[in-house]
């Protein structure tokens, strides 16, 4: 074991509130998340409320689930919702271009995804079609969904079984309309933008948060341009960038290397939310625009078996730790960064959970958001590690070098973390990032200290291993151990939390 390390909290220097809504999620029409991920129709022998299974529903209210993104993802700026409405048996059949040219049925529609959302205590954050529907399409699904009154597209809502409005209240404005949602240039969308939201109305009691599509990764361009161009009066509540952690390997075969080169690509996330919020400050010195990442999280090669269209992926250890390495992240800059949606829900890239026929377990990253959802609505708190630096991304270098303005990576640390202060009650989250190696770690808190402090963590022997359908528990959380005195030791490859009183 390496000498003692410190992570100092410091209480005295709060961030800001951690919003829920950076523990967000993300449900595609992609793969198989939706089908037979969510809803398997009524009449399935899978125990379902009218089509949506009821395993699932139980798994994710567990965690509180904040908000959740949906239709896509690419698939968003293909989607014309009034295919998705009415009578099951009479909606269109549609194919999902972007994702293997499978069938869509549209049986899980507007109604659906909101009695999902309601289920699971999430609140619905819906994509609208930027790409290839005329603002008409946009601004009638949002009276549909929202509008008291009786106006035809409020009727027939109720028609179709929902007497009061939906009133929700995200919507994004578009998709990745630099790539899928259309190839634009920062210049052409923001146009775009700022004729599309000229008619995203709000309606009495329901108001509309409007989300301008942001940059991929470290484009600094887009935002620039962007911001830049927008017409004035069309400044958007939101602004979404998305970023991806990728290596080489597989999502369960990999090198101790490859294990350190995603973990370092991962915490370069932090270059993203600094850099583009620096940009955003130029433009909005308030604040007033937030600046959301409602994609994120780690792209291996899809496993053996599956469709290449449907981008279902494992999830092991390794990806656990990238969450708790991403989730650290957002908590320490909660000042900068509004809500955050990891890609996805079930399925299919970072999923949360797997299905199989009837069977449903829940992967490392699952039990993370489980193990860090004690965070939500704290607030945080500034904090510094002295643990050494170990890799600066190996064969990822220039990568993470790119994800910084300045074009310098600070490097991935053995341990980083986060905190989050809610009245006495301290919570410290702690990676071990190196896959070899545990670390003794001493918790400092200047001017006060820890009492009847619990660990729990995610831990296992091996870091290639994960959750299958035959043996689901082989990943979970420890049974949480009293933390006595000031230091802990982190297993390697290891995710903790720890709780306790300040005194």
């Amino acid at each position: 074991m390496n000498n003692v390390s410190q992570f100092i909290v410091l209480a005295d220097e709060p961030i800001d509130t951690i919003s829920p809504y950076l523990h967000g999620h993300f449900a595609e029409h992609l793969g198989e998340l939706i089908y037979p991920g969510i809803y398997v129709g009524a009449a399935s022998p899978i125990p379902n409320t009218a089509g949506i299974r009821n395993d699932v529903v139980e798994a994710l209210k567990s965690l509180g689930t904040s908000v959740l993104r949906w239709p896509g993802g690419c698939f968003a700026d293909m989607y014309h919702w009034r295919d998705g409405i009415g009578p099951v048996a009479s909606r269109k059949k549609r194919v999902n271009v972007h994702w293997g040219m499978a069938d869509e049925t549209n049986h899980f529609g507007t109604h659906e995804f909101i009695a999902f959302c309601r289920a699971i205590g999430a609140e619905p954050y819906f994509a609208g079609n930027l790409g290839s529907a005329p603002p008409a399409e946009l601004q009638e699904w949002i009276e549909y969904c929202n509008f008291a009154g009786a106006s035809d597209l409020a009727n027939e809502r109720r028609a179709n079984g929902s007497a009061d409005p939906f009133n929700v209240r995200f919507w994004g404005i578009g998709n990745e309309n630099w790539g899928c949602g259309g190839h634009m240039t920062p210049e052409q969308y923001a146009g775009e933008y700022s004729r599309y939201q000229t008619f995203a109305f709000s309606y009495p009691g329901a108001p509309v948060t409007k989300v301008a599509c942001g940059p991929n990764g470290s484009n600094w361009a887009w935002t620039e341009r962007f911001f830049e161009t927008l017409a004035p009066g069309s400044r958007p509540a939101g602004f979404a960038a998305h970023y991806y952690a990728g290596t080489s390997g597989t999502a369960t075969e990999y090198s101790q290397t490859q294990w350190l080169e995603l973990l370092a690509r991962g915490v370069s996330m932090e270059g993203i939310v600094t850099g583009h919020r620096a940009i955003m400050d130029e433009y909005d010195p308030e604040r007033k625009v937030k600046l959301y990442l409602d994609e994120w999280g780690t792209w291996h090669p899809v496993e053996t078996g599956k469709p290449k269209g449907g981008l279902y992926q494992q999830n092991t250890i390794r990806d656990a730790c990238l969450a708790g390495l991403t989730l650290d992240i957002f908590h320490n800059h909660a000042d900068k960064v509004f809500m955050a949606n990891i890609a996805q829900l079930i399925n299919v890239l970072q999923s949360l959970l797997l299905v199989e026929e009837d069977k449903c377990i829940k992967t490392p990253t699952f039990h993370v958001f489980d193990l860090y959802k004690t965070h939500k609505g704290g607030t945080a708190i500034r904090t510094e590690s002295t643990s050494e630096v170990i890799t600066f991304g190996e064969g990822a270098a220039q990568h993470c070098n790119g994800c910084y303005r300045d074009n310098r990576f600070p490097g991935l640390r053995q341990v980083q973390g986060s905190a989050s202060l809610r009245e006495k009650t301290l919570c410290v989250t702690l990676v071990n990032s190196h896959p070899t190696q545990a670390a003794e770690v001493e918790i400092v808190i200047p001017n006060a200290s820890l009492v009847s402090a619990e660990i729990t963590t995610l831990a296992t022997p091996d870091i290639h291993d994960h959750n299958t359908f035959e043996n689901p528990g082989n990943v979970i959380l420890g049974a949480a151990k009293p933390a006595t005195g000031s230091r802990i030791v982190l297993p390697p490859a290891s995710v903790s939390r720890v709780v306790g009183e300040l005194s």
